[in-house]
């Protein structure tokens, strides 16, 4: 790709993942617009269904959802909240069809059915929200891989200040999402740009390049079979290869990143956490820095490398594991950890309070990029 097309395609993404949605909606007038927050903080949401029966709305701060009130220009509407500062998933039930919010643009793309996103923002920014300081680029890439024989992308931020660091190497974090999202969750949902963004400036977090990459293998037949640990087993042996021996050294010829494992970091939520103990403890020479935030814990995967603590204390800088106490993962992460202690394997163990949800992951991240290549 020549300089212009990366500069277009690189601004383009970066626009449409950042741009403020009180801004667009600032400009907007619409009798549906959706969702306005008001100068209660009370936040209203609408949509113009003239022909629904039913319309409710279920959102990220509510237990069960809420029936909407139809008015006489066909728009249902309802008013919601106070609530706390967060991005807020949220999607409208219409005669039992669920729907994404068609008036806004930002929404979190999935596997499973795709959400509008609600930024709600608080009194002051946020550490994950953006704020007037030096930006990081954010970088798109498609390519074929020849290990798994298909197409498949990854996001990878850029520092502050990288296009003119000459010659500068940069450490590596190799940041993965969570089972059903794409490779664009920790940019949207996440945003893990912002967060390093204002931990550089308050000079929190070493400068770093964060990849993001599209986080499955191809399917296969049989994979669907049995349990999650069935499924697990199966799949990440195929895509352990692509990230090692593909997607490293590709984003070692395409960026100024350090090649030794000191440099090299691993983290993700979820399914990604999951991999990231299996691809973090199978690879030590590779990861020195690893990062398991809400975990799919399998240890049977795991276990001729737990067996010898003298190697991993040796070459691993950071084990963290974070797992919030309501997180349908919270017990197996405790016995993991529990696991570590009987083996004496050095850890860091972050249990905070929270579900399996956005915020918890958002201040994983900036928990551990305080920690990073230090």
């Amino acid at each position: 790709m020549n300089s212009l097309k990366k500069f277009c395609l690189t601004a383009f993404l970066f626009v449409s993942v950042v741009v403020s949605p009180q801004i667009v909606q600032a400009q907007l007038k619409d009798k549906a617009l959706s969702p306005v927050i008001n100068a209660d903080r009370t936040i209203t949401f609408r949509l113009q269904a003239p022909e629904a029966d039913s319309v409710s709305i279920s959102i990220g701060f509510l237990d069960k959802s809420q029936p909407m009130t139809k008015g006489n220009n066909g728009v249902w509407s309802i008013t919601l909240g106070p609530a706390k500062p967060d991005i807020y998933p949220y999607s409208f039930l219409v005669n039992g069809v669920r729907m994404i919010d068609p008036t806004n643009p930002f929404f979190h793309a999935n596997y499973f059915p795709t959400s509008s996103l609600l930024f709600y923002p608080g009194d002051k920014p946020a550490f994950w929200e953006e704020q007037p300081v030096p930006h990081g680029l954010l970088h798109y890439h498609r390519h074929h891989s020849s290990l798994l024989n298909d197409n498949r992308g990854y996001y990878v931020y850029t520092p502050p200040g990288y296009e003119q660091s000459g010659k500068k190497t940069f450490p590596v974090l190799f940041l993965l999402h969570g089972y059903s999202d794409l490779e664009n969750g920790w940019t949207v949902s996440g945003q893990a740009q912002f967060i390093l963004d204002n931990l550089i400036a308050e000079g929190k977090a070493v400068p770093m390049i964060i990849v993001m990459p599209f986080g499955y293998a191809p399917p296969l037949p049989g994979d669907g079979e049995g349990d999650w640990k069935d499924w697990f087993s199966r799949v990440e042996p195929r895509y352990e290869p692509y990230l090692i021996n593909e997607l490293i050294p590709r984003i070692e010829q395409e960026y100024r990143v350090y090649k030794d494992p000191g440099h090299r970091a691993i983290a993700g939520l979820s399914m990604g956490g999951g991999q990231t103990l299996y691809f973090g403890l199978h690879n030590p020479d590779t990861f020195a820095w690893i990062g398991a935030f809400s975990s799919a814990v399998y240890t049977d995967f795991h276990g001729k490398f737990l067996n010898d603590p003298a190697n991993l204390n040796a070459k691993i800088k950071m084990l963290w594991i974070g797992c919030g106490k309501d997180d349908f993962l919270y017990k197996s992460n405790i016995e993991f950890i529990e696991l570590l202690k009987q083996k004496n394997i050095k850890h860091t163990a972050y249990i905070s309070e929270g579900r399996h949800e956005w915020w918890v992951w958002r201040n994983y991240l900036y928990e551990i990029a305080q920690k990073l290549f230090k």
